[in-house]
């Protein structure tokens, strides 16, 4: 039987015949179960804490195996809303290890959390045992479910054989409350009567940051058993459950994986009493989650050892294998399975390939929880020469692909980035042909937050998933046999190409209130490549475990998404479907109406679900509470997509306690090229004039009417008439007026806006890109005053010119004959 199927028929829950009630209690809350946690093979009485409980129906149950046998809300008034009473039936196939569960309410579903099941029975931690001397008496083989205040420490004692083997192992940060912050890192210690510590543990790489410790005992006598945080933290939410037992422990298994259906014997690793062998049955069903249910003559252990499920043969290392020329044979593809046994070892296979032959290579080792940080090598067996290497690719696996260059033979090694190694340092290496991957995963709708499936009655729930398809490409759909009644999905044709798309899930008006896990699957639908089946699941990420600093610790992938629907929103949310393109670098404005409930009038949030390619829409629009309308702005930029995509529109709104989010139908928005181009000339005006703008209009496209343009970007206190134009004309010309407070300046970023009539509607164009420099006015010519008469001044009279020797001769000479001429 599919594990869907059996979902189907026994994990849900016992649903209540409730009156149907107004909405009132959105948003559940899921905050707390106490016991955390119960022995396979009875029932359990918990009770379930939250919020927004009042309409709650039943527990959702992920994984197979737990049945709820009953459910109730509690007879006391002040704890309705916040409690619920359940019992749980955990069967004796019940896989060991976590739970998950949610709480559907008829208006909402809650977040996760986990009920472990265990092997052992469970008592309750008491009070006081925070000292060495005054420890809790425990059984041996129990789970103690305790809790860790701040700078708490637990003890307790058992009685120990010499010889016996002692475990520890602390279910903490793996019951998942650390979500929130509330990070709780267990710490273990085993000592002795003498306060000696025979073994601590921290964090193990097999649990996570939980902790296991083994131990095997020197002495018969009382030893103690301790449980703290790692920092002294804690606070009211750090609960636990200590598996205290002589149960085995190993770290690591070997080979970590095996083909469908077959039964094969398996190595046991990092035990205190030593290696042993156990036979393994691997499920043919491929479940989601598979481990090695570890059990001996003693007991079970309290986790399963993560076991990989594949189709490829194993090849189990053989030592020496420590360089290239001892390389354990083995053949690709196939699986390498070993342990870096001590600090500084390095393990080689080798196998055949064929010149051109491309393989994936992965290796498996924090993913099957060991505390190996892994390298991995490819090198030509001949020469040695290095073909491929990788070290963190899968974080903190390692994963290469390799293409042989020639044929012949090739080995692979694989080390510890820090040369560390030890008995459970094993690993899984796979190397398997080129294989098409498909899968697709919500984006959170904000930080830490996966979206779930909550649709109301007559609307719908919108995510943005991210296909990653590889090795292949093309167009990918959706499909699922599984739904909720009266629930569809949808994902418009224009998106599936791409590597993020819309997609939408719609219940009817009168789909019923209920819910369920839904198999969700993405699958290749390209006529171009109608002989290739690939597909994959639409799967989600949550975020189980946050440390401090909000660093990611534990996340969970879940292949099948809850799907919900819950009573009708108390409004509905409609867009006006534009009668006019949105052209490149222009603008427009979604008209958004609502109808509201009588009664309920709230603020309401509207988002675009994913704007198409190189469109941007405002994320801050409500239809405030009075109001039933507001519009969205969208702007295009100038390389937008030019095409018709299907959009649709988130809606947000507080109801009751919490909030209620809807989706509209998918509607067309197009984007067009733009009807005209304009070409600005410069132009400069002097301040206090006017002066001309010139602007040649190169037409693309005919439009009726007249269209209004207007010239933006200018400087204070200058202005520009706008203009009217018709398709046919080929130039503008702004007058541009300034005034004595016109600004000098230059100005860059001068454009038009054209606003073109269509359809009753107008198309808003943002266009060209002009330059306008202000001058000053030319400087004016100084002002000169006449010049003042001057006073008359005499003239001074000459000065005898001075003679040459030759006039001074014959001056004398004149004058000698005047005087002899007065003597005759």
């Amino acid at each position: 039987m599919r594990i869907a199927d059996h979902a189907r028929m026994t994990i849900f829950g016992l649903l209540l015949a409730l009156a149907a009630a107004p909405a009132s209690a959105a948003s559940p809350r899921f905050t707390n179960i106490l016991p955390h946690g119960g022995q396979r093979g009875t029932e359990v009485d918990v009770t379930l804490y939250g919020s927004n409980l009042e309409d709650a129906e039943e527990v959702l149950v992920y994984d197979p195996g737990l049945e709820v046998v009953s459910f109730a809300h509690p007879e006391d008034e002040k704890q309705k809303g916040r409690q619920l009473k359940v019992r749980f039936r955990l069967t004796d196939a019940t896989p060991l290890g976590t739970q998950r569960l949610r709480i559907r309410t008829r208006t909402g579903l809650t977040e996760i959390q986990n009920f472990h099941v265990g092997p052992l029975p469970v008592v309750d931690e008491k009070e006081p045992n925070t000292q060495f001397d005054t420890p809790q008496a425990i059984d041996k083989n129990v789970t103690v479910h305790g809790r860790v205040d701040r700078e708490d420490v637990d003890y307790y004692v058992v009685e120990c054989k010499k010889g016996e083997r002692l475990s520890a192992e602390v279910f903490g940060l793996r019951l998942g409350y650390s979500s929130t912050g509330n990070f709780f890192d267990p710490y273990i210690a085993i000592l002795d009567e003498k306060r000696f510590e025979l073994t601590t543990e921290d964090d193990s790489a097999l649990v996570w940051n939980d902790a296991v410790a083994s131990v095997v005992v020197p002495e018969d006598g009382k030893y103690y058993i301790q449980v703290r945080d790692a920092a002294y933290g804690g606070d009211g939410r750090a609960y636990y459950l200590l598996h205290v037992g002589n149960f085995p422990r190993p770290r690591a298994v070997i080979p970590a994986g095996g083909k469908p259906g077959e039964t094969l014997e398996v190595t046991l690793i990092g035990d205190p009493t030593g290696p042993f062998k156990q036979q393994v049955t691997v499920p043919t069903d491929n479940p989601e989650r598979f481990g090695v249910e570890v059990r001996d003559e003693h007991g079970i252990a309290p986790s399963n050892m993560p076991f990989r499920i594949s189709d490829l043969d194993n090849y189990i290392e053989q030592e020496p294998n420590n360089s290239r020329q001892e390389a354990t044979p083995a053949a690709a593809p196939g699986a390498y399975n070993g342990a870096l046994s001590e600090p500084g070892d390095i393990d080689f296979f080798k196998f055949a390939a064929k010149k051109g032959q491309v393989f994936d290579v992965e290796v498996y080792g924090r993913r099957i929880r060991s505390p190996i940080d892994s390298v991995v090598y490819i090198y030509r067996m001949d020469n040695g020469g290095r073909v491929a290497a990788d070290d963190d690719k899968r974080r903190p696996d390692s994963s290469v692909r390799f293409t042989a260059p020639e044929d012949g033979e090739y080995v692979v090694a694989v080390r510890d980035h820090l040369n560390n190694g030890g008995p459970e340092y094993a690993y899984r290496i796979e190397l398997t042909p080129v294989t098409p991957q498909l899968v697709a995963k919500p984006l959170d709708i904000r930080r830490y937050v996966q979206p779930d499936f909550v649709i109301p009655q007559g609307s719908g729930r919108g995510v943005v998933l991210n296909v990653t398809r590889q090795d292949f490409g093309g167009p990918v759909n959706f499909r699922s046999d599984n739904l909720p009644a009266g629930v569809r999905l949808e994902c418009p044709e224009g998106w599936r190409g791409g590597g993020q798309m819309s997609f939408v899930m719609y219940a009817a008006e009168d789909a019923p209130v209920g819910g369920n896990y839904a198999d969700v699957t993405t699958y290749l639908e390209d006529p171009k490549q109608a002989d290739r089946k690939i597909e994959g699941p639409v799967m989600q990420e949550l975020l189980m475990v946050r440390g401090r600093n909000n660093n990611y610790v534990w996340t969970e992938d879940q292949q099948r998404v809850a799907v919900v629907v819950t009573e009708k929103a108390p409004f509905r949310v409609s867009v006006e479907t534009p009668k006019v393109p949105l052209v490149r670098g222009g603008s427009m404005q979604l008209k958004v109406t609502c109808e509201k409930d009588e009664g309920w009038d709230e603020d309401i949030q509207l988002l675009v679900l994913q704007n198409p390619s190189g469109v941007n829409s405002s994320r801050s629009v409500k239809i405030p509470k009075g109001k039933n309308e507001a519009l969205i702005p969208m702007n295009a930029s100038g390389n937008a997509a030019v095409q018709e995509t299907m959009v649709a529109l988130r809606a947000i709104a507080k109801v009751g306690n919490g909030s209620v989010e809807t989706c509209t139908p998918f509607f067309p928005i197009r984007v067009e090229e733009q009807y005209a181009t304009f070409e600005f000339a410069q132009a400069a005006v002097e301040r206090g004039k006017e002066g001309a703008m010139l602007v040649t209009v190169t037409k693309r496209k005919d439009w009726e009417g007249e269209a209004e343009v207007k010239l933006l970007g200018l400087p204070a206190n200058a202005t520009a008439e706008p203009l009217k134009m018709t398709s046919d004309m080929t130039e503008l010309t702004f007058t541009i007026q300034t005034n004595e407070k016109t600004p000098i300046s230059d100005n860059k970023n001068i454009f038009c806006q054209l606003l073109v009539p269509e359809a009753g509607d107008t198309i808003l164009h943002s266009l060209g890109k002009g330059r306008l420099r202000v001058d000053p006015p030319p400087p004016q010519p100084k002002k000169t005053e006449e010049p003042k008469p001057q006073p008359k001044v005499a003239a001074a009279e000459a000065k005898p010119k001075p003679l040459s020797r030759l006039e001074q001769l014959r001056l004398q000479a004149e004058k000698l004959r005047e005087q002899g001429a007065e003597m005759e």
